[in-house]
């Protein structure tokens, strides 16, 4: 049940955002300040649609085994770990290279083949993300006090 519930409060969490800003900022024609939290509550409440339809035709199919809190302790350090590096260094290495190093540092065990070219990639991708968040969607995003 509640498998199905997820999606449900997602759908009506991302209409909620979507209508929210739209009625309040007024400016989503004009690629103001609505328009990026109205597209993130569309598409939220949109992929939480499929969500649901598809758990309606996984039900009865999906068989829960079990929680293994060791692992499961283990990925929410490390994800926390992470949170925590991009708070500390974004100031003082910028966003770009922290994506990077996060980027690579959360790829590489997963890689036994082209480590170096799928290095290369993210970080033209930390790049790729900066310049569309920063120059497109003018969002400020920390340039780091050792490039200043």
């Amino acid at each position: 049940m509640i498998r199905l519930l997820t999606p449900v409060i997602l759908l009506i969490f991302g209409l909620i955002i979507s209508g929210y800003s739209y009625y309040t900022y007024g400016d989503f024609s004009d690629y103001g300040a609505a328009f990026y939290p109205t597209i993130i509550g569309f598409l939220v409440a949109f992929f939480s649609l499929i969500d649901f339809v598809m758990e309606l035709k996984l039900k009865g199919k999906y068989i829960f085994q079990h929680f293994d809190l060791v692992q499961d302790g283990k990925i929410i350090l490390l994800l926390s770990g992470v949170v925590l590096f991009y708070l500390i260094s974004s100031e003082y290495l910028g966003f770009v290279i922290s994506v990077a190093i996060i980027l690579n540092v959360l790829s590489m065990p997963f890689l036994t083949k082209n480590r170096v070219l799928v290095s290369l990639f993210l970080i033209m991708l930390s790049i790729g993300i900066y310049l569309l968040f920063a120059k497109v969607l003018l969002v400020g995003l920390p340039t780091g006090t050792l490039f200043e």
